[in-house]
C-alpha cells in the first residue's frame, strides 16, 4: 500500500465528504449516485487488514458526521452514534463482501452483486433493525417523482438497485475495464428511459381524469410534551385541549370531514382519560367529522414510560378503535403496540392508520396495503423538516394509498398514491396550524402492495449467491495448491 498511499486516501477521503453531502438534510442528491464509487475505489487499490480497518473507520465517520446533520435541539448529539455507527458498519460489511467477490467471480456478476448486496444492507436496517429507511440510496432522490413510480413495483429498494448499479459501472470504468462496459452503459441508458417513461406515464394516467376527493384535515397543536424536562401541568393541558377543540371546529367548518391531530397533541392523564374521550366523542359528534385524536398517557415517570397512541372517533361519537404506535423510535420509552393494522369504512372508503416512526418501516405500511387513506399522526424536529415527510411518499407510491401526515414541529401534507404533494403547511408558517385538503377517495393497486419485499429478497438470494460460490472457488483453490505442493513418496527414488 505505500507506493500508492496517497492515492487511496484521498479516495477514502472523497467518500466520506460525499456520503456526508448527499445524504439527509439539505442532502445534494445527485451526489448519491457517485459517492459508493469513491469507496470501491479505495478497496480495489488496497489490500490487507489495516487498510479494512482504516476503511471501516471512516464509513463509521461518514455516516456519524451525515446524521449529525439531522441532530438539532431537542435531540442530543449522542443520536447520531446511535444510527450512524450501525448505518456506517452494515454499509461497510455490504462493501468489504462484494471486495471479496469481486476477485472471484466475472466482473459482470461482482457489478450486479455489489447493487444486490447493497439493497440487502439497506433492508436489514429496516427488515432486522429498529433503523427504518434512513440511509436509504432512494430517500436522496424524493424529488425525482417519475423515477421513484418504480417503488410501485419493487419498494424504494429498485430506484437504490440502479443507483448502486450506476456508481460500480462507474467504478470498474475508472479501473481501466471501458471496453466491455459499452454495452453496460448502453443497458443502463435504455433502462433509465424505460423506467423515467413509465414512471411519467403512471403520473400522467393518473392526473388526466377527474376523481371523487374527500376533504380532510390536519390539525396542529400547542403541546410541546416531550421536549421538555417536566410534564404539564393540569392548567397547560386544559390550554392546549382548547386549542385543538378550537382548531378542530374550524376545520370542520371548512368543510373537512375527517381531522387528525399531530402526534402527541395533549397529554392525558390515566385518569382522566375516560372523561378526555367522552369530551372528543361529542366534539366528533357534535361537528359531524371523524376526529383522529392522537396523545399520550404516562404509565409512570421513574422511568418515563406512555403509551403514544390514537383514537379514532367516528362522526357519530362512537369509538371506532386504538392504535398503539407500533415503532417507537429507539430511545422512546413507548409502549410497544402490537395489535394488527386497522381498517376503518367510511362512505366507501378503507381508512388505515400508523403513527410517524412507523412509516419508516415498508413493511409496516404494507399492513395499509389495499386502504384508500392513511391517517398518520406524527412528531418531528427543526433536524428532519421536511425530509421526514417526503420521505413519506415512498410508502404512499409502494403501497398505493393516500397519506394525511399530521405533523408536530414539521411539515404536514396530503400526500396522494403517486407521491404528490395534494395540501402542505409547516408547524411554523403561523400560529393556525390548520392544514385542509381535498384527497382522492380511492387508492391503486401496486406490484409491491401485492407481492412485498420480493425485489430484496431476490437481491439477498442472488448476493448469498456469489458469496457461497466465491467460498468454493477458494476452496477449491486451496486443495488444488495442496495436491500440487505434495508429491507421492515414490517420486523421491526415481
Amino acid at each position: 500500500m505505500k507506493h500508492r498511499e496517497p492515492r487511496p486516501l484521498l479516495w477514502l477521503a472523497l467518500g466520506v465528504a460525499l456520503v456526508v453531502v448527499s445524504q439527509f438534510r439539505f442532502g445534494v442528491g445527485a451526489l448519491a449516485w457517485v459517492a459508493p464509487v469513491a469507496w470501491l475505489r479505495y478497496l480495489r487499490l488496497t489490500h490487507g487488514w489495516r487498510s479494512r480497518l482504516l476503511f471501516l473507520g471512516a464509513m463509521w465517520l461518514a455516516w456519524n458526521a451525515a446524521v449529525l446533520k439531522i441532530v438539532t435541539g431537542p435531540i442530543p448529539p449522542v443520536m447520531a452514534l446511535g444510527f450512524g455507527l450501525p448505518i456506517g458498519a452494515v454499509f461497510a460489511a455490504a462493501m468489504l463482501a462484494h471486495d471479496a467477490i469481486r476477485r472471484r467471480v466475472y466482473a459482470d456478476l461482482a457489478t450486479l452483486g455489489f447493487a444486490a448486496l447493497m439493497v440487502l444492507a439497506e433492508w436489514s436496517l429496516h427488515g432486522l433493525m429498529p433503523f427504518g429507511t434512513w440511509g436509504s440510496a432512494a430517500n436522496t432522490q424524493l424529488d425525482q417523482l417519475a423515477l421513484l413510480q418504480l417503488a410501485s413495483v419493487t419498494g424504494l429498494h429498485g430506484v437504490s438497485f440502479l443507483m448502486y448499479l450506476v456508481a460500480g459501472v462507474i467504478e470498474r470504468a475508472l479501473a481501466g475495464e471501458r471496453a466491455p462496459l459499452r454495452r453496460w452503459a448502453w443497458g443502463l441508458t435504455l433502462t433509465m428511459v424505460i423506467v423515467v417513461s413509465a414512471g411519467q406515464a403512471r403520473l400522467a394516467s393518473s392526473s388526466g381524469r377527474a376523481a371523487p376527493t374527500v376533504t380532510v384535515a390536519a390539525v396542529g397543536t400547542d403541546s410541546r410534551v416531550g421536549t421538555e424536562p417536566t410534564l404539564p401541568g393540569e392548567g397547560e393541558r386544559a390550554e392546549v385541549e382548547r386549542g385543538l377543540v378550537r382548531r378542530t371546529t374550524h376545520a370542520a367548518r371548512a368543510g373537512a370531514e375527517l381531522v387528525v391531530w399531530n402526534e402527541a397533541a395533549i397529554m392525558v392523564t390515566s385518569d382522566d382519560e375516560p372523561a378526555f374521550l367522552r369530551r372528543m366523542s361529542r366534539l366528533a359528534g357534535d361537528l359531524q367529522v371523524d376526529l383522529v385524536a392522537a396523545y399520550v398517557v404516562p404509565q409512570q415517570t421513574e422511568p418515563l414510560q406512555y403509551e403514544n397512541k390514537y383514537v379514532y372517533l367516528r362522526a357519530d361519537g362512537r369509538e371506532d378503535h386504538t392504535y398503539l404506535k407500533h415503532h417507537p423510535v429507539p430511545g422512546e420509552p413507548a409502549v410497544v403496540g402490537t395489535a394488527p393494522m386497522p381498517t376503518v369504512q367510511r362512505d366507501g372508503m378503507r381508512i388505515g392508520g400508523s403513527i410517524c416512526y412507523d412509516y419508516d418501516f415498508p413493511r409496516q405500511a404494507l399492513g395499509n396495503a389495499g386502504v384508500d387513506l392513511v391517517v398518520l399522526p406524527s412528531s418531528d424536529w427543526r433536524g428532519i423538516d421536511p425530509i421526514h415527510t417526503e420521505m413519506a411518499r415512498m410508502r404512499a407510491i409502494e403501497s398505493g394509498h393516500g397519506i394525511l401526515r399530521s405533523t408536530r414541529f414539521g411539515l404536514s401534507a396530503g400526500i396522494d398514491a403517486q407521491g404528490r404533494m395534494r395540501g402542505f403547511a409547516s408547524h411554523y408558517d403561523s400560529q393556525e396550524r390548520i392544514l385542509v385538503v381535498d384527497m382522492p377517495k380511492a387508492g391503486v393497486a401496486t406490484v409491491y402492495g401485492r407481492l412485498g419485499d420480493w425485489f430484496p429478497l431476490v437481491c439477498g438470494v442472488f448476493g448469498v449467491g456469489l458469496g457461497l460460490r466465491s467460498v468454493r472457488r477458494v476452496l477449491g483453490s486451496r486443495r488444488d495448491d495442496r495436491l500440487v505442493g505434495s508429491e507421492p513418496r515414490g517420486a523421491l527414488s526415481v
